[in-house]
Formats: C-alpha cells, structure tokens, sequence
C-alpha cells in the first residue's frame, strides 16, 4: 500500500507541476487581457466625461443664445435704444467668459447688434454677413430651432483671425409677430474647452477638417485614419466615439491608450507570477511529504468517523422510533377519550371529551411527521396545518363542508419546541372559529397566514369571517379554557396576542418567537 502511495504521489508532482506552469502562463494572459481591458475602460471613461462636458456646454449654449434672443425680442418690443440693448449683451458676456461675440443679425444679413470680448463694436466695424454659412442655415429655420457649426476658425472681414480662435457658433432665428427679423447668435471659445481636454488627455476632431488651414493642423495631432491604429499586440492605439448632440454629429473625441503602462503592469505581474509558481512548486513537494506522513492518522480517522456515523444513524433510528412511539401513544389516549365518551350521555362533557382530543391530535400530528421526515429536528409548518386544519373542519363540519380554507406559510420550518404550543394556539382557534364564529352549515372562510420577521421572530394571522365576538366582550377576560390555554401558550412562545377588530368576523395578530431547542 506504501509503494502504491509512493507511486501516486510522484505522478501527482508531475501533474502538478505540470499544471502549476500552464496555469501560470494563462494568469499572465489573463492578467494583461484585464489590463488591457481596464486601460479601455479608463479611455472610454475620459471620453464619456468628455462627452458629457460637451453635452453640457451644449446645453447652457442653447439655453444661452435662447435667453440672448428672448432679452433682444423684448428689448426691441420696448423700442429699446440699440445702445442700451448693446449694454445689456456686454453685461451677459462679461459674466461668462466662455463667450466672445453675442449679436443680432437682421433678415437681409447685416450686422445690427455686435458686442465681442465685453467691447460694443462701432458700427464701422459692423459687417455684412448675408454670405456666411451659419446665416445661410439659420435664416431658414422655424421658431424656437437651434443652429449649430462646426468647430472653426473665426473670421474677419473676409480673413481667418490671427491668433488662431477656434469657436464654435449658436444661433437661432428672431421672430417678431410672426415676423422673422434676423438671427441671433453666440460665438464660443472653444480654444479653452481644445486646452481643457488636452488635460485629460483628450482629443477633439471636426467633421469639417479639410476646410480648416494648413496651420491650424497644431490642434490635430493625428488624423482620422490614425485612429484605427493598432500596436504590435493588435490592441487598439486610440479610443474614440462620435459626439452627438441632437442627433448632429459634429464631432470626435479620442484618448490614447496608456499601452506602456500595460506592458510594464504585465512584466511585473510576470515576474511575480513565475516566482509564485517555483515557491507553490516547491510547496507541493513538502505537501506530498505532508501527506505521506499523515497517511497512518487518517487510516485511525476513518475509522473512528465510521464509527460515529453508526452511532449516528442508531440515535436518528431511536428518535424516529420514539416519536413514532408517542405518535403511537397520543393515538391511544385519543381512542381511549373517544372510547370514554360513548358513555357519556351530557353533550356538553363530550364536548370537552372531543376538543381534548383535537388538542391530543395536533400534538400527534408533529410526532408523526417528524417520524416520517429525513429531518428530525424540524417539520414543514404549512404541510402540517394543512393537515391539522383540514382534520378539524372535517371532524366538526363533516366531509362536505362549505368552509374555504386558506394558508399561507411558505417555506416555514419549527422546531418541536415551537411547533406544539404554535399548534395547540391554532386549534384553539380555529376549535372556537367552527364552534362559535361559522355556525351550523353556513358558508365561512378560516385563513392562517405566517410570516417571517427577523430570526427568531415571526408574525400569525389568524381568524375567520363568521359572526364574531360581542361587542361587549373583552376577549383577554372571557373564562373560556380555550382562550385562556391560547393566552398561557402564547406566552410559552414568548409571544403577544392581539384582536383584530376592523374587519368582519373574529381576527388574531400574534408575534412569537421560535423557541431554541435545549439538547
């Protein structure tokens, strides 16, 4: 048998070792497929807040240039000075900065109201811009619509201005009684939001490139085609996503992808990796030698544990005998109290024969199901009131009765300390229920509802829609065995009893706890 183990064990150091390194190699693999996977996901991340900052931009632009038209509309309605309508367009810029031109073009495409960088132009400077492109688009737009362009150059009298300032244009058309009498617009700095998204490492491309000038290129780095770029691992370069922005797809945003940070991450997790995989190696060996040495003292543990299942499986057979045995003895007393009764002309005193025997009965119920379970320490609550519920209307109300029954405990499992006083409470209610609440053969309902609370706790509805307690009872002080055993046993389960009196019929609430079994 030693030999044997020998054996084994030196074809279990070569499957291990065997396994320990291809494992190691795929670790590494995974590990930089994660990498990788996490350095996308931080790209996409700078792109979506990106994103979401030009999304806002665009959102306080339109609610800009809308308020700019509103102010101009009402100004011009007032009749206005356009000096002082100037004034007001100069207050606007100077409180936002991301702003450099605010005006007002009338619908022939001449400049009737230009303030730029805080400074209300002169009306030599004003010019004609009936033949520029964002007039053109937004003269012919409806009311409340929005124009925006492209990212450009500013222009000047027919010249691209030096500096170089990249905006991007906000206009909508002005009506006045239905009238259109021009547009209105904002120029945006975007040169700050370009700086902005340089410091996170953010690019931004213009769908209109190929009409910007040569020297203008210092803003784009790379080209679209470089986009799609990839590295010697076939990883994508560059992250990029279109920017959409009411269904305009006027720009796009790209990240590079630290792709040096991954190979160093990967290199070291490599080194790591492989020293882990010689130390584990070496381990396994000790661990066989573990084994082997421990071999002996499991030979004795087996053994014993053999020992205690037999053990084991004696005492579950010696609990279900016993509980079949007090099942056994319960039936019994049960036949013996029938048998009694016979002789008992006073049906009030057989009455009291057979509600001790329901008693006897529910307590019986329990012991044969945990006879019958695999689980002896526990029953199935709902499987068991269905049984203890369903006897009583039967043994009270005959096999064909008119009484709808209801329960609701699924999943419920009780001890035996919980479930015999849990069980007597029920039959005395629902004892009383058919005696006193659904009287003779009428049409009733008997419901039971349990629900979990938090460990031990659990909540028992109860009751039925028969005719009632009198009003003038108080049902805590009634000298009824009946109530008075539901009182005592609901104290046993450390408990609270109490009447539902806003519906029809007899109601319980009662809060109990499921009592720890004592071994």
């Amino acid at each position: 048998m030693e030999k044997r183990l020998v054996l084994i064990s030196l074809a279990l150091f070569v499957i291990t070792t065997a396994t320990i390194w291809r494992i190691s190699f795929q670790r590494v693999e995974v590990y930089r497929t994660n990498v990788e996977l996490v350095e996308e996901i931080k790209a996409d991340n700078r792109l979506s807040a990106a994103n979401h900052q030009l999304g806002d931009l665009y959102n306080f632009s339109k609610k800009h240039v809308f308020f700019i038209r509103d102010l101009i509309k009402l100004d011009l309605e007032s009749d206005l000075s356009i000096e002082l309508i100037k004034e007001k367009l100069g207050l606007f810029l100077k409180t936002d900065d991301n702003y450099f031109l605010a005006r007002f073009i009338d619908a022939l495409g001449m400049e009737i109201i230009r303030v730029e960088d805080n400074k209300i132009s002169d009306v030599d400077i004003i010019q004609y811009k009936g033949n520029r492109y964002f007039f053109k688009e937004s003269i012919k737009l409806k009311q409340g619509d929005l124009y925006v362009s492209n990212l450009d150059l500013n222009m000047e009298h027919g010249e691209i201005e030096i500096p170089y300032r990249p905006t991007i244009r906000f206009f909508t058309p002005l009506f006045l009684n239905d009238e259109l009498r021009g547009v209105v617009g904002l120029n945006l700095k975007a040169q700050n939001w370009l700086n902005h998204f340089k410091r996170q490492n953010v690019g931004l491309l213009t769908d209109n490139r190929k009409d910007l000038p040569v020297g203008f290129g210092e803003l784009y780095p790379i080209s679209e085609e470089e986009l799609h770029r990839k590295n010697l691992n076939e990883n994508p370069i560059y992250s990029h996503r279109k920017v959409n922005l009411e269904g305009k797809t006027l720009f796009t945003l790209y990240t590079k992808i630290n792709n040096d940070l991954i190979d160093k991450k990967v290199k070291d997790y490599k080194k790591r990796t492989f020293l882990y995989a010689f130390l584990l190696n070496s381990g396994v060996v000790l661990f066989l030698f573990i084994i082997y040495s421990l071999y002996r003292k499991n030979a004795a543990i087996y053994t014993l544990n053999d020992k205690i299942e037999t053990r084991i499986k004696e005492r579950e057979l010696l609990l279900k005998e016993i509980h079949h045995r007090v099942k056994n003895n319960l039936q019994v007393i049960t036949g013996l109290l029938s048998l009694q009764s016979t002789f008992i002309k006073d049906e009030a005193t057989k009455g009291l024969f057979r509600y001790g025997q329901y008693r006897i009965n529910s307590m019986s119920i329990i012991h044969e199901m945990l006879y019958q379970s695999d689980d002896l320490t526990k029953i199935d609550y709902e499987e068991y009131l269905n049984r203890l519920v369903t006897n009583l209307i039967t043994s009270m109300k005959g096999d064909v009765s008119k009484i709808n029954l209801s329960i609701k405990a699924d999943e419920l499992y009780l001890n035996l300390d919980t479930s015999v006083p849990l069980g007597l409470i029920i039959n005395e209610i629902v004892t009383n229920s058919l005696k006193y609440g659904i009287v003779n053969d009428e049409k009733g309902s008997i419901y039971i509802e349990i629900e979990k609370l938090d460990y031990p706790n659990y909540l028992l509805k109860i009751g039925d829609d028969g005719i009632g307690f009198p009003e003038d009872l108080d049902f805590r002080n009634i000298k009824s065995l009946g109530l008075k055993l539901i009182h005592k046993l609901v104290v046993q389960v450390k408990g609270s009893i109490e009447k539902d009196n806003s519906k029809l019929g007899t109601h319980y609430i009662i809060k109990f706890q499921e009592i720890e079994e004592i071994l």
